[in-house]
């Protein structure tokens, strides 16, 4: 077997690596936010923590909750920003979402064991 040994040359040494092309976006702002979707998508998570309240924590339910006060505020402000037709329909959807919100923290607030008040507590009422 030989062995053939080679030397780098000057020349080779020399030879500065090419760089990487690379390619520069501009940053694009995201796109504009949907506040129809985003309200059926809060409506959507305010009746997933309704429905799932008896198998969340307290700790859970607080988190939780501040995340949709959050997301209430936001979808409002971007409410503001459709066209004039189109913000009663999308108002009255954040409306409905709100006052599901709103049961929620009331249920938050209720002790389980809360005593019967006449005659709210009768069967059948």
């Amino acid at each position: 077997m030989s062995g053939t040994l080679t030397m780098a040359t000057p020349a080779q040494a020399e030879t500065p690596a090419q760089p990487a092309p690379t390619h520069f976006y501009p940053l694009q702002p995201p796109p504009p936010a949907d506040p129809r979707a985003e309200v059926e998508e809060l409506l959507r998570q305010i009746s997933d923590l309704d429905d799932n309240w008896e198998g969340l924590t307290p700790a859970q339910r607080n988190q939780r909750i501040a995340g949709l006060q959050q997301q209430v505020t936001k979808v409002q402000n971007d409410v503001q920003s459709l066209p004039p037709e189109q913000q009663p329909e999308v108002q009255g959807m954040l409306g409905l979402a709100v006052i599901k919100l709103a049961d929620i923290l009331r249920k938050q607030q209720t002790p389980p064991t809360s005593p019967c008040i006449f005659p709210l507590c009768l069967p059948g009422l």
